[in-house]
């Protein structure tokens, strides 16, 4: 598989009709997760269930698109899954097939010991995956710390509970990836190199590498897919180190703010800190399934522009690779 500006785009573009899908599905089919669960999926300030903002992305990892919550019992019909049909299918088929191919890319490019080649590949992945989501959402910025406190310097904004980097751990292979496209960092060879080596903390049996393990398109910063945004590249197809150049030039993260860093770069089909996504008076800013269903008619008129202009630009690519 060639991984070239064309497989690059139309990844992006997947990523994308994957978190409209899963809207039309969650407004439509989600159902309140049994109240002996409930309390996974809640955030400590909310009190009703969102289908977006959810706890670590767990209202899309319990839906037909996503890859479960432990413990918790999922029941769909068979052979599709209510609320889904053959081009949801299609499309988590073709996510799956490309992720593997780009988790055999970064193989081949290991095996070749070529770094830099699969530095990209893999900066790429995670940043289309994760990365906007990270600055247009969570608005990751350096927070000088506390005065008060012990803190000294600047502090980087936090990858679950175990902030540490250290190359020989998978988690702190992935706390580096993920702080490198927060904030346009260098991403080191020794991280590169033991992507695809045997890692500590793995039960026999199970899958080992990072490769294997987090090189996948709906395993691990889930909160992307219900939290968005929908986006894609305005020109062709942006990879991470143009990026990183624009984030450099304008001294991010000590000045500047992401949406400067983005706006050229980028269209933002649906900014879910923005209406119609977002509703500040609603229950749960608008993130509940109540007021999500409430507005389904609305919201599916706009999900729908969306999906079509997505359709045009897929139409658009295969025209002109055609000439």
């Amino acid at each position: 598989m060639i991984l070239n500006d064309i497989f690059w785009k139309n990844y992006e573009l997947d990523l994308a009709e994957i978190k409209v899908s899963y809207l039309n599905w969650a407004i439509g089919y989600g159902k309140v997760p049994p109240e002996q669960y409930r309390h996974l999926f809640l955030w400590p300030q909310q009190s009703e269930y969102c289908i977006m903002n959810s706890r670590y992305g767990r209202a899309f990892a319990i839906s037909p698109f996503g890859p479960g919550v432990r413990g918790v019992p999922r029941v769909f019909r068979k052979p599709i899954p209510r609320g889904l049909d053959e081009i949801d299918l299609a499309l988590m088929k073709r996510l799956t097939t490309n992720t593997k191919g780009i988790r055999e890319a970064l193989r081949e490019c290991l095996s070749k010991n070529d770094i830099r080649q699969a530095r990209q590949i893999l900066l790429n992945f995670y940043w289309l995956k994760i990365g906007v989501h990270e600055l247009l959402f969570d608005y990751i910025q350096f927070d000088r710390g506390d005065h008060n406190s012990n803190s000294q310097g600047w502090k980087k904004g936090r990858w679950g509970l175990d902030e540490s980097e250290k190359w020989t751990t998978l988690t702190g292979i992935r706390n580096r990836v993920v702080n490198v496209i927060r904030y346009g960092e260098h991403l080191q060879a020794d991280y590169v190199k033991r992507l695809n080596t045997k890692l500590p903390g793995f039960t026999a049996g199970t899958r080992s590498s990072f490769l294997a393990s987090a090189v996948s398109w709906n395993k691990y910063g889930l909160c992307a897919f219900d939290c968005g945004p929908v986006f894609w590249s305005r020109r062709g197809f942006v990879h991470f180190r143009q990026v990183k150049r624009r984030m450099n030039e304008l001294r991010w993260p000590y000045k500047s703010n992401t949406r400067t860093i983005l706006k050229p770069l980028y269209h933002i089909a649906l900014d879910y800190r923005m209406p119609p996504i977002r509703m500040i008076y609603e229950p749960e800013e608008g993130y509940s399934l109540r007021s999500m269903r409430h507005r389904a008619l609305d919201l599916y008129d706009v999900l729908d522009d969306v999906m079509d202009e997505i359709y045009r630009l897929r139409s658009e690519m295969t025209y002109n690779g055609n000439k």
